[in-house]
């Protein structure tokens, strides 16, 4: 396993795909932070502001991940491995590895746009622990994503992985959506009639598309699993169970890799 992990870091600080997604998060950060529109009241700190471009990250990290590990298969490394005798569990593993450490630097190129995000709103004003937290929950749903990305990339050829991949993480960004929606839902609404007197708001009235009883508890439990699900609620600093995120993120690594590692066993590489 070093001496795979060796090889692949070695590729990996090579990697055009690594710096172009990681200069891609940076300038998407900080372009998004030094031209956020906010209130007139400018009560907005980068606290609030810095997590709003986060849960797109996935898609450069799809990209990344699909092209990196493309290359393996085009330049016949991932076979010279096989040939040298490691087993393809190993393989997979140092790929799942080296996929991760790449996913977290473009993450941190992401939080590097911080910089320009604190000359514009100041200095984070949240405890320590709590970004500390925030951190850890970041770290652990990157992975996962990763877990995903790897799964699809290593056991699909090489364009359709790098299409899938995209779209993959186009849709987890939806479901996260719609579910995360689908919870904010107000339980009454009111409507509003513009008279001559001006507005007048009618009695409150059950709003259909509330989420209620055992469905409320399957789309909150899904939110704080599904790792944009996660993302979009860092982004509206309402991540309540973050604990249970973190086991999820876990049991999505595990679950992703020995799925992966099952299936690249009886992959054919020729």
């Amino acid at each position: 396993m070093r001496k795979l992990l060796r090889a692949n870091f070695y590729r990996l600080r090579r990697s055009q795909a690594l710096w172009l997604c990681t200069a891609g998060a940076f300038a998407f950060s900080t372009v998004f932070l030094l031209c956020a529109h906010v209130s007139e009241d400018g009560a907005a700190t980068l606290d609030d502001m810095f997590m709003q471009v986060f849960p797109f990250l996935s898609i450069l990290q799809a990209a990344f991940t699909s092209l990196f590990l493309g290359a393996e298969y085009q330049d016949g490394t991932l076979r010279n491995k096989l040939i040298a005798g490691h087993s393809r569990q190993t393989v997979y593993g140092a790929y799942l590895i080296t996929a991760a450490v790449g996913c977290v630097i473009i993450v941190l190129g992401w939080l590097a746009g911080c910089a320009a995000g604190a000359l514009r709103f100041g200095w984070f004003t949240m405890p320590a622990h709590t970004m500390l937290l925030v951190l850890a929950v970041i770290l652990l749903l990157t992975v996962a994503l990763t877990a995903i990305f790897t799964l699809v990339g290593l056991l699909l050829p090489n364009r359709a992985a790098a299409v899938v991949s995209i779209l993959l993480a186009f849709a987890l960004i939806l479901a996260g959506s719609f579910f995360y929606n689908a919870l904010t839902e107000p339980e009454l609404t009111q409507s509003a009639v513009a008279t001559s007197n001006g507005f007048e708001y009618g009695d409150p009235m059950p709003n259909p598309y509330y989420v209620s009883g055992s469905r409320r508890t399957v789309y909150q439990f899904v939110v704080d699993a599904l790792p944009t699900g996660q993302a979009i609620q860092l982004a509206n600093r309402e991540l309540t169970r973050p604990a249970l995120s973190m086991a999820a993120s876990a049991g999505i690594v595990l679950l992703c890799a020995a799925a992966g590692m099952a299936f690249f066993r009886r992959k054919d590489l020729k």
